[in-house]
Protein backbone atom coordinates (compact mmCIF):
# COMPACT_ATOMS: atom_id res chain seq x y z
CA UNK A 1 0.00 0.00 0.00
CA UNK A 2 2.80 2.34 0.64
CA UNK A 3 4.37 2.07 -2.91
CA UNK A 4 0.91 2.23 -4.28
CA UNK A 5 0.67 5.64 -2.63
CA UNK A 6 3.86 6.76 -3.58
CA UNK A 7 3.09 6.12 -7.48
CA UNK A 8 0.19 8.36 -6.67
CA UNK A 9 1.51 11.20 -5.43
CA UNK A 10 3.77 11.06 -7.99
CA UNK A 11 1.27 10.68 -11.36
CA UNK A 12 -0.55 13.87 -9.44
CA UNK A 13 2.55 15.66 -9.22
CA UNK A 14 3.55 15.17 -13.03
CA UNK A 15 -0.14 15.98 -14.06
CA UNK A 16 -0.04 18.90 -11.87
CA UNK A 17 2.85 19.84 -13.15
CA UNK A 18 2.07 19.24 -17.02
CA UNK A 19 -1.14 21.26 -16.57
CA UNK A 20 0.83 23.98 -15.03
CA UNK A 21 3.39 24.14 -18.07
CA UNK A 22 0.78 23.90 -20.55
CA UNK A 23 -1.51 26.84 -18.64
CA UNK A 24 1.53 28.96 -18.59
CA UNK A 25 3.51 28.18 -21.76
CA UNK A 26 3.89 31.12 -24.34
CA UNK A 27 1.14 31.62 -26.51
CA UNK A 28 1.87 32.47 -30.43
CA UNK A 29 0.52 35.71 -31.23
CA UNK A 30 -1.67 35.97 -34.24
CA UNK A 31 -0.51 38.01 -36.74
CA UNK A 32 -0.69 38.67 -40.78
CA UNK A 33 1.97 37.59 -42.85
CA UNK A 34 2.33 38.26 -46.27
CA UNK A 35 5.00 36.01 -48.57
CA UNK A 36 7.63 37.94 -50.77
CA UNK A 37 7.54 37.43 -54.53
CA UNK A 38 8.65 39.12 -57.57
CA UNK A 39 7.18 41.58 -60.31
CA UNK A 40 7.51 44.89 -62.07
CA UNK A 41 7.12 48.31 -59.33
CA UNK A 42 5.91 51.30 -60.95
CA UNK A 43 6.49 54.62 -58.91
CA UNK A 44 3.63 57.16 -60.24
CA UNK A 45 3.08 60.85 -58.83
CA UNK A 46 -0.77 60.83 -58.67
CA UNK A 47 -2.70 64.03 -58.35
CA UNK A 48 -6.37 65.87 -60.16
CA UNK A 49 -6.15 66.94 -63.46
CA UNK A 50 -8.04 68.82 -65.92
CA UNK A 51 -9.45 67.97 -69.32
CA UNK A 52 -8.59 70.97 -71.44
CA UNK A 53 -9.11 72.02 -75.76
CA UNK A 54 -5.59 72.46 -76.72
CA UNK A 55 -6.02 75.65 -78.40
CA UNK A 56 -8.83 78.06 -78.03
CA UNK A 57 -10.15 81.51 -79.39
CA UNK A 58 -11.76 83.69 -78.37
CA UNK A 59 -14.31 86.71 -79.63
CA UNK A 60 -13.97 89.94 -78.61
CA UNK A 61 -15.09 93.19 -79.64
CA UNK A 62 -12.73 95.18 -81.38
CA UNK A 63 -14.44 98.46 -80.89
CA UNK A 64 -17.15 99.72 -78.40
CA UNK A 65 -21.07 99.32 -79.28
CA UNK A 66 -24.16 97.75 -79.25
CA UNK A 67 -23.49 94.44 -79.97
CA UNK A 68 -26.56 92.52 -80.97
CA UNK A 69 -28.22 89.07 -79.20
CA UNK A 70 -25.61 86.50 -80.25
CA UNK A 71 -27.73 83.75 -81.96
CA UNK A 72 -25.05 80.68 -81.07
CA UNK A 73 -25.09 78.10 -77.91
CA UNK A 74 -22.78 76.33 -76.36
CA UNK A 75 -21.92 73.17 -78.17
CA UNK A 76 -22.84 74.82 -81.84
CA UNK A 77 -20.88 73.73 -84.37
CA UNK A 78 -19.16 77.62 -86.55
CA UNK A 79 -17.25 77.20 -89.51
CA UNK A 80 -14.35 79.21 -90.26
CA UNK A 81 -15.50 82.90 -91.60
CA UNK A 82 -19.21 82.36 -90.10
CA UNK A 83 -20.54 85.24 -88.84
CA UNK A 84 -20.93 84.62 -84.85
CA UNK A 85 -21.57 88.23 -83.54
CA UNK A 86 -22.80 91.95 -85.11
CA UNK A 87 -21.81 95.39 -83.50
CA UNK A 88 -23.47 98.55 -83.97
CA UNK A 89 -20.58 100.64 -83.73
CA UNK A 90 -21.09 104.33 -81.77
CA UNK A 91 -20.19 107.41 -84.03
CA UNK A 92 -16.13 107.58 -83.56
CA UNK A 93 -14.58 110.76 -82.61
CA UNK A 94 -11.36 111.87 -84.42
CA UNK A 95 -8.16 110.68 -83.45
CA UNK A 96 -6.12 112.92 -81.28
CA UNK A 97 -1.94 112.68 -81.90
CA UNK A 98 -1.38 110.37 -79.20
CA UNK A 99 -4.41 107.37 -80.19
CA UNK A 100 -3.45 107.37 -83.88
CA UNK A 101 0.07 106.67 -83.26
CA UNK A 102 -0.93 103.97 -80.88
CA UNK A 103 -3.66 102.70 -83.63
CA UNK A 104 -1.08 102.96 -86.37
CA UNK A 105 1.37 101.10 -84.27
CA UNK A 106 -1.07 98.28 -83.69
CA UNK A 107 -1.73 98.01 -87.05
CA UNK A 108 1.70 97.57 -88.14
CA UNK A 109 2.06 95.08 -85.00
CA UNK A 110 -0.71 93.17 -86.86
CA UNK A 111 0.61 93.42 -90.22
CA UNK A 112 4.10 91.28 -88.34
CA UNK A 113 1.74 89.37 -86.52
CA UNK A 114 0.76 88.59 -90.66
CA UNK A 115 4.25 88.02 -91.63
CA UNK A 116 4.86 85.52 -89.12
CA UNK A 117 1.83 83.41 -89.08
CA UNK A 118 2.60 83.44 -93.14
CA UNK A 119 6.16 82.04 -92.07
CA UNK A 120 5.07 79.71 -89.74
CA UNK A 121 2.52 77.76 -92.83
CA UNK A 122 5.53 77.79 -94.58
CA UNK A 123 7.70 75.82 -91.83
CA UNK A 124 5.36 73.50 -90.98
CA UNK A 125 4.97 72.56 -94.81
CA UNK A 126 8.44 71.68 -95.21
CA UNK A 127 7.62 69.75 -92.25
CA UNK A 128 5.35 67.57 -93.40
CA UNK A 129 6.99 67.59 -97.20
CA UNK A 130 10.25 66.27 -95.35
CA UNK A 131 8.03 63.57 -92.94
CA UNK A 132 6.12 62.48 -95.72
CA UNK A 133 9.91 61.38 -97.34
CA UNK A 134 10.70 60.23 -94.20
CA UNK A 135 7.33 57.80 -94.07
CA UNK A 136 8.22 56.45 -97.32
CA UNK A 137 11.67 56.16 -96.65
CA UNK A 138 11.18 54.01 -93.71
CA UNK A 139 8.45 52.19 -95.04
CA UNK A 140 10.94 51.07 -98.23
CA UNK A 141 13.52 50.19 -95.23
CA UNK A 142 10.69 48.17 -93.02
CA UNK A 143 10.33 45.82 -96.21
CA UNK A 144 13.97 45.09 -96.61
CA UNK A 145 14.21 45.14 -92.69
CA UNK A 146 16.19 47.22 -92.05
CA UNK A 147 14.79 48.92 -89.58
CA UNK A 148 12.00 48.47 -86.77
CA UNK A 149 7.82 48.68 -86.55
CA UNK A 150 8.53 51.57 -84.07
CA UNK A 151 10.71 54.03 -86.07
CA UNK A 152 8.24 53.60 -88.84
CA UNK A 153 5.22 54.58 -86.60
CA UNK A 154 7.49 57.49 -85.14
CA UNK A 155 8.06 58.71 -88.69
CA UNK A 156 4.12 58.67 -89.27
CA UNK A 157 3.32 59.63 -86.24
CA UNK A 158 5.90 63.03 -86.54
CA UNK A 159 3.87 63.41 -90.19
CA UNK A 160 0.82 63.44 -88.64
CA UNK A 161 1.84 66.08 -85.76
CA UNK A 162 3.38 68.09 -88.76
CA UNK A 163 -0.01 68.19 -89.93
CA UNK A 164 -1.59 69.43 -86.93
CA UNK A 165 1.19 72.20 -87.10
CA UNK A 166 0.19 73.67 -90.31
CA UNK A 167 -3.87 73.44 -89.03
CA UNK A 168 -3.05 75.18 -86.48
CA UNK A 169 -0.96 78.07 -88.42
CA UNK A 170 -3.37 78.43 -91.41
CA UNK A 171 -6.18 78.88 -88.59
CA UNK A 172 -3.22 81.23 -86.52
CA UNK A 173 -2.81 82.65 -89.89
CA UNK A 174 -6.74 83.66 -90.71
CA UNK A 175 -6.50 85.16 -87.04
CA UNK A 176 -3.67 87.51 -87.54
CA UNK A 177 -5.64 88.36 -90.60
CA UNK A 178 -8.12 89.01 -88.63
CA UNK A 179 -6.39 91.38 -85.98
CA UNK A 180 -5.24 93.15 -88.84
CA UNK A 181 -8.33 94.26 -89.73
CA UNK A 182 -9.35 94.75 -86.22
CA UNK A 183 -6.42 97.11 -85.96
CA UNK A 184 -7.53 98.85 -89.32
CA UNK A 185 -10.69 99.52 -88.15
CA UNK A 186 -9.13 102.18 -85.61
CA UNK A 187 -8.08 104.42 -88.09
CA UNK A 188 -11.46 104.73 -90.23
CA UNK A 189 -12.08 108.41 -90.91
CA UNK A 190 -15.20 109.04 -89.02
CA UNK A 191 -16.08 111.69 -91.66
CA UNK A 192 -16.93 108.72 -94.05
CA UNK A 193 -18.66 106.49 -92.35
CA UNK A 194 -22.27 106.69 -94.14
CA UNK A 195 -24.57 106.07 -91.40
CA UNK A 196 -23.60 105.23 -87.74
CA UNK A 197 -25.79 102.35 -87.54
CA UNK A 198 -23.60 100.45 -89.74
CA UNK A 199 -23.27 97.14 -89.09
CA UNK A 200 -19.53 95.29 -88.36
CA UNK A 201 -19.97 91.77 -88.44
CA UNK A 202 -17.20 89.64 -86.59
CA UNK A 203 -16.56 85.92 -88.19
CA UNK A 204 -15.04 82.74 -86.30
CA UNK A 205 -11.69 82.28 -86.67
CA UNK A 206 -11.37 78.63 -86.77
CA UNK A 207 -13.89 75.65 -87.63
CA UNK A 208 -14.84 74.75 -84.01
CA UNK A 209 -17.63 73.87 -81.16
CA UNK A 210 -18.80 76.76 -79.29
CA UNK A 211 -17.41 76.24 -75.96
CA UNK A 212 -18.44 79.76 -73.90
CA UNK A 213 -20.67 82.45 -74.79
CA UNK A 214 -19.41 85.52 -72.34
CA UNK A 215 -22.02 87.62 -73.30
CA UNK A 216 -25.63 86.29 -75.13
CA UNK A 217 -28.18 89.45 -74.46
CA UNK A 218 -27.78 92.16 -76.58
CA UNK A 219 -26.40 95.43 -75.26
CA UNK A 220 -23.66 97.93 -75.01
CA UNK A 221 -19.75 97.02 -74.31
CA UNK A 222 -16.82 98.73 -74.28
CA UNK A 223 -14.16 97.24 -76.48
CA UNK A 224 -12.23 94.27 -75.85
CA UNK A 225 -15.18 92.69 -73.97
CA UNK A 226 -14.74 88.91 -74.36
CA UNK A 227 -18.14 87.46 -76.64
CA UNK A 228 -17.65 83.69 -77.04
CA UNK A 229 -14.90 80.96 -77.07
CA UNK A 230 -14.80 78.53 -79.86
CA UNK A 231 -11.99 75.41 -80.06
CA UNK A 232 -11.93 71.71 -81.37
CA UNK A 233 -13.58 69.68 -78.88
CA UNK A 234 -11.57 66.73 -80.55
CA UNK A 235 -8.43 68.33 -80.07
CA UNK A 236 -7.94 67.87 -75.61
CA UNK A 237 -4.66 67.35 -73.69
CA UNK A 238 -4.80 66.91 -69.61
CA UNK A 239 -3.55 69.96 -67.72
CA UNK A 240 -2.02 68.83 -64.28
CA UNK A 241 -0.52 71.12 -61.20
CA UNK A 242 1.99 69.34 -59.48
CA UNK A 243 4.11 69.97 -56.80
CA UNK A 244 7.44 71.40 -57.54
CA UNK A 245 9.42 68.13 -56.72
CA UNK A 246 6.69 65.99 -58.62
CA UNK A 247 7.78 67.83 -61.53
CA UNK A 248 11.47 67.54 -61.35
CA UNK A 249 11.42 63.87 -60.75
CA UNK A 250 9.13 63.38 -63.96
CA UNK A 251 12.02 65.87 -65.56
CA UNK A 252 13.98 63.37 -65.14
CA UNK A 253 12.99 60.59 -66.39
CA UNK A 254 12.92 61.76 -69.72
CA UNK A 255 10.25 63.07 -72.15
CA UNK A 256 7.39 61.03 -72.90
CA UNK A 257 6.78 59.67 -69.87
CA UNK A 258 4.00 57.54 -69.74
CA UNK A 259 0.57 58.07 -67.54
CA UNK A 260 -2.33 56.77 -67.23
CA UNK A 261 -6.11 58.35 -66.87
CA UNK A 262 -9.02 57.36 -64.16
CA UNK A 263 -11.95 58.25 -61.94
CA UNK A 264 -12.47 60.39 -65.46
CA UNK A 265 -16.60 58.62 -65.87
CA UNK A 266 -15.52 56.08 -68.34
CA UNK A 267 -15.16 52.15 -67.64
CA UNK A 268 -12.01 52.21 -68.58
CA UNK A 269 -8.76 53.66 -67.67
CA UNK A 270 -7.05 55.90 -70.70
CA UNK A 271 -3.47 55.89 -71.41
CA UNK A 272 -1.53 59.13 -71.78
CA UNK A 273 2.04 60.42 -71.87
CA UNK A 274 3.27 63.70 -70.94
CA UNK A 275 4.67 65.78 -73.43
CA UNK A 276 5.79 69.44 -71.83
CA UNK A 277 6.01 70.49 -68.16
CA UNK A 278 6.37 73.93 -68.19
CA UNK A 279 9.45 75.25 -66.77
CA UNK A 280 7.81 77.85 -64.67
CA UNK A 281 5.83 77.36 -61.54
CA UNK A 282 3.63 79.56 -59.43
CA UNK A 283 1.88 79.65 -55.91
CA UNK A 284 -0.90 77.72 -54.97
CA UNK A 285 -3.13 77.64 -51.89
CA UNK A 286 -3.97 74.17 -50.67
CA UNK A 287 -7.27 73.30 -48.84
CA UNK A 288 -5.38 73.51 -45.40
CA UNK A 289 -4.02 76.88 -46.54
CA UNK A 290 -0.37 75.87 -47.19
CA UNK A 291 1.28 78.01 -49.74
CA UNK A 292 2.39 75.34 -52.39
CA UNK A 293 4.98 75.91 -55.35
CA UNK A 294 2.97 73.88 -58.01
CA UNK A 295 3.96 73.37 -61.81
CA UNK A 296 1.66 72.51 -64.95
CA UNK A 297 2.79 69.64 -66.55
CA UNK A 298 0.53 69.06 -70.14
CA UNK A 299 -0.13 65.25 -71.36
CA UNK A 300 -1.46 64.13 -75.01
CA UNK A 301 -4.23 61.01 -74.77
CA UNK A 302 -3.62 58.15 -76.82
CA UNK A 303 -6.09 55.88 -76.17
CA UNK A 304 -8.04 55.65 -78.94
CA UNK A 305 -10.65 58.32 -79.31
CA UNK A 306 -13.97 56.55 -79.62
CA UNK A 307 -12.64 55.50 -75.75
CA UNK A 308 -12.55 58.89 -74.67
CA UNK A 309 -15.22 60.40 -76.80
CA UNK A 310 -17.38 61.74 -73.83
CA UNK A 311 -14.70 64.34 -72.17
CA UNK A 312 -15.07 67.79 -73.03
CA UNK A 313 -13.71 70.87 -71.79
CA UNK A 314 -12.53 71.52 -68.40
CA UNK A 315 -13.72 67.89 -67.53
CA UNK A 316 -12.31 66.89 -64.46
CA UNK A 317 -10.13 63.87 -64.68
CA UNK A 318 -7.34 62.16 -62.12
CA UNK A 319 -3.94 61.26 -63.00
CA UNK A 320 -0.99 58.74 -62.19
CA UNK A 321 2.42 59.58 -63.89
CA UNK A 322 5.34 57.14 -63.74
CA UNK A 323 8.46 58.57 -62.44
CA UNK A 324 10.32 55.42 -61.77
CA UNK A 325 10.02 51.74 -63.36
CA UNK A 326 11.94 48.20 -61.80
CA UNK A 327 12.03 45.14 -63.52
CA UNK A 328 11.92 41.32 -61.62
CA UNK A 329 12.22 43.23 -58.58
CA UNK A 330 11.82 41.58 -54.84
CA UNK A 331 8.88 43.61 -53.70
CA UNK A 332 8.15 43.74 -49.91
CA UNK A 333 4.33 45.31 -48.43
CA UNK A 334 4.86 48.70 -47.37
CA UNK A 335 2.62 47.72 -44.46
CA UNK A 336 5.60 45.40 -43.17
CA UNK A 337 8.06 48.05 -43.21
CA UNK A 338 9.11 50.29 -40.12
CA UNK A 339 11.96 52.36 -39.23
CA UNK A 340 14.83 50.67 -37.09
CA UNK A 341 17.09 54.13 -36.11
CA UNK A 342 18.32 54.99 -39.29
CA UNK A 343 17.59 51.47 -41.07
CA UNK A 344 14.56 50.37 -42.85
CA UNK A 345 13.55 46.97 -41.23
CA UNK A 346 10.65 44.28 -40.79
CA UNK A 347 9.66 40.76 -39.13
CA UNK A 348 10.41 38.46 -40.90
CA UNK A 349 8.83 35.01 -39.79
CA UNK A 350 11.26 31.67 -39.45
CA UNK A 351 10.09 28.65 -37.70
CA UNK A 352 7.27 30.58 -36.33
CA UNK A 353 9.05 32.95 -34.62
CA UNK A 354 9.38 36.66 -35.59
CA UNK A 355 13.16 37.58 -36.69
CA UNK A 356 14.35 41.30 -36.92
CA UNK A 357 15.71 42.17 -40.28
CA UNK A 358 17.46 45.01 -41.40
CA UNK A 359 16.56 45.79 -45.12
CA UNK A 360 18.03 48.00 -48.33
CA UNK A 361 15.38 49.63 -50.23
CA UNK A 362 15.37 50.85 -53.86
CA UNK A 363 12.05 52.47 -55.21
CA UNK A 364 8.93 52.25 -52.99
CA UNK A 365 5.45 53.42 -53.72
CA UNK A 366 2.47 53.50 -51.42
CA UNK A 367 1.86 49.33 -51.61
CA UNK A 368 5.22 48.26 -52.64
CA UNK A 369 9.42 48.72 -52.14
CA UNK A 370 11.89 46.92 -53.50
CA UNK A 371 14.26 44.89 -51.61
CA UNK A 372 17.72 45.17 -52.71
CA UNK A 373 19.52 43.62 -49.42
CA UNK A 374 18.35 41.56 -46.39
CA UNK A 375 15.38 39.25 -48.06
CA UNK A 376 14.40 37.24 -50.63
CA UNK A 377 11.61 35.43 -52.91
CA UNK A 378 9.51 33.24 -50.45
CA UNK A 379 10.39 34.59 -47.63
CA UNK A 380 7.68 35.64 -45.27
CA UNK A 381 7.04 38.67 -43.02
CA UNK A 382 4.51 40.12 -40.45
CA UNK A 383 2.50 42.78 -41.70
CA UNK A 384 1.30 45.89 -39.24
CA UNK A 385 3.61 44.55 -36.70
CA UNK A 386 2.68 45.71 -33.26
CA UNK A 387 4.46 46.26 -29.71
CA UNK A 388 3.74 42.79 -28.65
CA UNK A 389 6.42 41.94 -31.75
CA UNK A 390 9.56 41.73 -30.93
CA UNK A 391 12.63 39.57 -31.99
CA UNK A 392 12.39 35.59 -31.77
CA UNK A 393 8.40 35.72 -30.68
CA UNK A 394 5.98 32.56 -31.05
CA UNK A 395 3.98 33.97 -34.07
CA UNK A 396 0.94 32.39 -35.78
CA UNK A 397 -0.79 32.95 -39.51
CA UNK A 398 -4.14 34.43 -38.88
CA UNK A 399 -4.90 33.12 -42.02
CA UNK A 400 -3.67 29.95 -40.88
CA UNK A 401 -6.06 29.87 -37.46
CA UNK A 402 -9.20 31.07 -39.54
CA UNK A 403 -9.30 28.10 -42.09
Amino acid sequence: MGWRRILLLVVVVVAAAGGAWWAFRPQPIAVDMATLGRGTLIVTVDDEGVVQVRDTYQVSTPIGGDVQRIPLEVGDRVEAGTIVASIVPQLSGFLDERSRAEAEAAVRTAEASLTSAQSEITGAQTDIEYWKAEVARSERLLERGLTTQQAAEQARLERDRASVRLTNAQATLELRRRQLEQAQTALIDPTQSDSPSRRLNLTAPISGTVLEVSNESARSLVAGTPLLTIGDPDNLEVVVDLLSEDAVRIKQTGTNAPAWIDAWGGDVELLAQVHQVEPIGFTKVSALGVEEQRVRVHLDILSDHAEWRQLGHLYRVFVRIQVERVDDAVLVPTAALFRDGEDWAVYAVDQDRAVLRKLVLGARDSQSAEVKSGLDTGDRVILHPNDQIADATLVVDRAEMAS
